[in-house]
């Protein structure tokens, strides 16, 4: 494994060009160059194998194509992969411009941008171009080419997994089958590279953690075709990292459709402080937590993003490059995910080594030994004085660790201030009052 400082810049610059899809060769050399830097196993599904109500479909190859006028190309599929829907079935023949028009899509309110559109599942036509062209195309006939085959294939999914203390299991997911896009697409699985290194560094692990890149939809469909029972049975929380280049300020979380998960209700504490925002679950778009949280699994995944999909002009469009996505964010999205990713580490049930009664506290500096109006009023111990808030918190950690409950049931129960709780619970646990229940 690469264990350099990772240059997400380059890496970036490695990933764009390469022509992706749900399945092919693109897939393939761009999840080759993410196993350098997470050691992924490898699942493949043979196209034409029922996955529930879906079948893997078969394998597309883009060799080329092209629209010529007078002789002239005015539209290469070499300058741009957006230029031809995804899926496109082939064709060769010379099209009048009232037809051509009718197999070109483009974006009106975005005219100088190239949209990206798919026909994954039904055979048809077509090109994309910017509509300041689209509108500028003259009457006559236009040579059309696309040539593209159809082969049965594979599907592949890459599994990456750190084991921990607790068989319990949280998902980090990521999709890897968007052409010449960057925030909808390469910013998932940079930052799924970063967080993979920083929780292999952690000192100690309480979950264990899979990462999972996969085609989306079908992908996802997949391993819960091949994993799904297997990992329902110790699943904790999943996140899919999805739009989190953009330059948006604060991550925007997508709750699970319970909205009860211990990430849930981090995330919840995190928008109390402002440090994120919440959106609510909904299946009328989104990424893959619709199929985790789909019923039969009820899987409670949440979605993380920081320039939300379709939120944006340049979503799914050629406007989606290296100058809208931001390295910058790349990197500070690590760091925070990576912080909060830390703190929900720590969320498992909590129960005393004392079984009875109070601990005795003063002999480990953490309660006072004398008992004065000071003490009584201002000071958690002799020599710090914090008004009381330490020892408060102290106090109800140790009260309501029972094997049941965790650091975010205490803290919602008895409406603790969130920051001060989990430093005062790392206190607990380096002094040996408190452990956790796995």
């Amino acid at each position: 494994m690469n264990n350099q400082k990772i240059n997400y810049s380059r890496l970036f610059d490695k990933l764009y060009p390469i022509p992706r899809s749900i399945l092919g060769e693109g897939f393939r050399n761009s999840l080759n160059i993410i196993s350098k830097y997470i050691k992924l196993k490898k699942f493949k599904y043979k196209s034409g194998k029922k996955i529930y109500d879906w079948v893997v479909p078969k394998e597309w190859i883009l060799k080329n194509a092209y629209i010529k006028f007078k002789g002239k190309k005015i539209l290469d599929v070499k300058n741009n992969h957006l230029h031809v829907i995804g899926y496109s079935k082939k064709i060769r023949k010379k099209i009048n411009q009232k037809l051509l028009k009718k197999n070109i899509y483009s974006l009106k309110n975005s005219p100088n941008y190239i949209p990206y559109v798919t026909s994954y599942y039904q055979r048809n036509w077509g090109f994309c171009m910017k509509h300041s062209q689209k509108v500028s195309l003259k009457p006559g006939n236009y040579d059309c080419l696309i040539d593209t085959e159809f082969k049965n294939g594979y599907l592949v999914n890459g599994l990456g997994v750190l084991k921990g203390k607790s068989k319990k299991i949280n998902l980090i997911t990521t999709y890897l089958c968007h052409p010449n896009l960057a925030n909808n697409e390469l910013s998932g699985p940079l930052i799924m590279i970063g967080l993979y290194n920083r929780i292999k560094k952690w000192k100690f692990r309480n979950f264990t953690y899979n990462f999972l890149i996969n085609p989306e939809t079908i992908g996802t469909l997949c391993f819960l075709h091949s994993h799904g029972k297997k990992i329902k049975k110790n699943f904790n929380a999943g996140l899919v990292l999805t739009c989190l280049g953009g330059p948006k300020n604060k991550l925007s979380y997508k709750m699970s459709k319970n909205g009860q998960s211990t990430l849930d209700n981090i995330f919840k504490l995190l928008e109390n402080i402002k440090k994120v925002k919440i959106r609510k679950f909904t299946l009328t778009g989104g990424s893959d937590e619709r199929q985790y949280n789909s019923p039969g699994f009820e899987l409670p995944v949440g979605n993380i993003c920081r320039t939300v999909y379709g939120s944006y002009p340049e979503y799914h469009s050629s406007g989606d490059d290296k100058k809208f996505v931001r390295i910058n964010k790349i990197e500070q999205t690590i760091d925070e995910l990576d912080n909060i990713l830390q703190l929900h580490d720590l969320c498992l049930p909590l129960k005393r080594y004392v079984p009875y009664g109070e601990p005795m506290l003063g002999k480990r500096n953490l309660y006072p030994n004398i008992n004065t109006y000071e003490t009584r009023n201002n000071s958690s111990s002799d020599t710090q004085t914090d008004n009381k808030e330490q020892k408060n918190i102290l106090l109800n950690i140790l009260g309501y660790s029972d094997g049941k409950n965790n650091i975010l049931d205490i803290i919602k129960m008895k409406n603790l201030n969130m920051e001060k709780s989990f430093k005062i619970l790392k206190i607990c646990l380096n002094s040996k009052l408190i452990k956790f229940s796995y």
